[in-house]
This record gives structure tokens, sequence and C-alpha cells, in this order.
């Protein structure tokens, strides 16, 4: 039979190796974690994390000839709407801005503010309207007679909770063509 013989030089180096590579992950893996958390909260951050304070842009614009009429939505596939009255209804949904879970208080505390646009197709401004809604879930601004004469125009709106401001919603062209 015979022993091998394992030299010292070579265990020792296996051991030191060994250390070190022990200290390196020691110190190496909180700085991983670190760098990794502080990226993922500047990436919750971005797609509007619990840290982010602006508010969710409101949802579904439409637009309609007027308070009791059908609503056309904004970007159909069908095309632009078109309205025959010179003061057509602007809404949204605010469902959006609403915080999960929450529940319409019964005496309703600050009223967030909605701000409506509207501009010919040019971009030369027409109106701008800042409202309060009655509730969290929509928003609607009826165009005073006389506003709006045959044309096209384009329409947005935001939503403002005491200081955080959501983003605009895209434009919604329409035309009006009174009859």
């Amino acid at each position: 039979m015979r022993v091998r013989k394992t030299s010292r030089k070579g265990t020792g180096r296996a051991a030191i190796a060994l250390v070190a590579a022990c200290a390196i992950g020691a110190v190496t893996t909180p700085l991983a974690i670190a760098v990794a958390s502080q990226e993922t909260a500047a990436e919750a951050a971005a797609d509007g994390g619990p840290d982010d304070l602006l508010l969710p842009t409101p949802e579904a614009p439409r637009i309609s000839d007027s308070a009791y009429a059908g609503f056309q939505r904004c970007g159909a596939a069908s095309g632009d709407p078109v309205v025959t009255s010179g003061s057509p209804t602007l809404a949204a949904t605010l469902e959006s801005v609403a915080p999960p879970g929450t529940v319409e208080p019964a005496q309703p505390g600050p009223r967030r503010k909605v701000v409506f646009e509207v501009d010919t197709a040019a971009g030369e401004q027409v109106v701008h309207k800042q409202l309060t809604s009655d509730t969290s879930h929509d928003a609607a601004f009826q165009l005073p007679e006389g506003t709006l004469g045959d044309g096209a125009y384009r329409w947005r709106t935001r939503v403002k909770d005491g200081g955080t401001v959501s983003q605009w919603t895209a434009w919604c062209s329409f035309t009006v063509e009174r009859r």
C-alpha cells in the first residue's frame, strides 16, 4: 500500500484561497444587494411605485354632443369623433386616481381638481378650464354654447390632488360639424 503525502504547501495554499474567497464574498455580497435594491427602488419609482408622487393619468377620454347624448371614445378605430353641437361634453374616467381599495366617504373631503384644455387642430388654445370633481370616479365639462365653431379641435385633461399632478391624457382630436 502506498501512502500519498500531501504537501503542506498545497494544503496551505488551498486554505488561503478558501479564506480569501469567503472574505471577498463577505464584502461584495452586501454591496451587490444594496445596488440591486437601489435599482429596484429606482425602477419602482419610474413605474409609478409607492414613492411616486404623481397621480395616474385619467382614462377613457370621450366626447358627446351634450350631457345626455351618447359618448364617442377618443382614439377609436372608427376615426376621430364628430359632434354636431357647439357645446360638446368632454369626459374622462378618474377611477385610476383613487387609491386601490378605497371607498368614497359619505362626506367627501377636498375634491380633486380636473383641468381641461381645448385647442384648435393647429394648437391654438381655445379653453383652459379647471373644475372640481364631485367624485373620484369621473369628470365632465360641457363647453358653453358658441365656444366652438365648425372645424377640427383637440382636447386633453389631467388631475390635481393637493400638490400632486397627473400626466396629461393623450390629445383627443374631434371635429365640430353643426347641421
